[in-house]
Parts: C-alpha cells; structure tokens; sequence
C-alpha cells in the first residue's frame, strides 16, 4: 500500500502542472482565432463593394437595353438610368388549359419603354401584343404560373414575344401590376 501511496500524489500533481501550461496557450490561441474572424469580418464589405460597378454594365452592353438612358462605360459607377416611358396594358382574362376545371388569369402589364417614341410605336402593335399575351397564357396550365418563378418565366417569354413584335428592342422592362389566378 506505501507504493499507491506514492503513486497517487504524483499523477495528482502532473495534470496540475500540465493545467498551468496549458491556459497561457489556450488565451494564445483564442486570441489569435478571434483575431482572424476580425480580420475576415472587416475585410467582407471591402470584397464585396469592388464586384458591383462590373455587374451594373455588364448586363447593358449584350443586351442592347439602356443605349437611350445614358448606361454605359461612362456612367459613374452604382448609377442606375432613370426609367423610360410606360405604357400601361389593360387587363387580361385568359382560361387556362386544364383537364379537370376551368381555372382563369387575370393579369396586367406595364411596359417600359427607352423613349416617348418607342411608346408610339408599341402602341401601333397593341393588337399584336394583346394576341401574342392571350396565346401565351391559354396554352399554360395552373402549375406553370404558380409562384415567384412561374411569374418569371412568364415575364422572359413575353420579353422575347415583344422583341419580336416590336423590333429594334424599345421594349426596356415588362412589369406584372396585377396577377390572379381563379
């Protein structure tokens, strides 16, 4: 029994030495680890602010949209053109197709222009644009326009239809006012 005597103080002792050492470190360590966090956490919005002029006139070049409104290389950065001229579309009642029941849309359209003489001419293919909407909507089903992205995809297709009603790309931006699915 004398030898576990012995034994006992000194394993009892050694992680109190190893427990001395260790807290200096474990300080050490924290400090450096918040440290680092600081640092990231300073330098994000600094990262972050240098990729947006390229994303602002990006998009303006290929797509032709904005010539008009002064968007381009020699727009200070962060600046947005003003909006060009709307033209309001009067309500859409469209059935759906379906199977089962009869569903039906609601819907309505502002359409921005680039110039007040681009507004003339979309005015002169109104007849045009009201078929091409109407065709559209009849031959999707309920599913097809539920939620923020079906309202997308309804606003891409049209896009591309008044592109190609109207020539010349005067059609700036397509804006649901009003959507409603019974």
């Amino acid at each position: 029994m004398a030898q576990n005597e012995e034994v006992a103080p000194v394993v009892a002792a050694a992680p109190k030495a190893s427990a001395n050492k260790l807290v200096p470190l474990i300080l050490g360590v924290n400090v450096l680890m918040m440290g680092a966090v600081l640092f990231m956490v300073m330098r994000k919005p600094a990262a972050a602010a240098a990729p947006a002029p390229v994303s602002v006139e990006a998009p303006a070049a290929p797509s032709g949209h904005g010539e008009a409104t002064g968007a381009g290389p020699g727009t200070a950065p962060g600046h947005t053109p003003a909006p060009g001229p709307v033209l309001k579309l009067e309500n859409f009642v469209i059935q759906l197709r379906g199977v089962d029941q009869d569903r039906y849309v609601r819907v309505a359209f502002d359409v921005e222009v680039t110039a007040d003489a681009d507004k003339e001419v979309v005015q002169a293919h109104l007849p045009q644009i009201r078929d091409s909407v109407i065709t559209y909507f009849s031959d999707r089903t309920l599913d097809e326009l539920r939620g923020s992205d079906g309202i997308e995809r309804t606003k891409v297709a049209l896009m591309k239809r008044l592109d190609e009603i109207v020539p010349g790309r005067r059609v700036h931006a397509l804006y649901v006012t009003d959507f409603i699915i019974q």
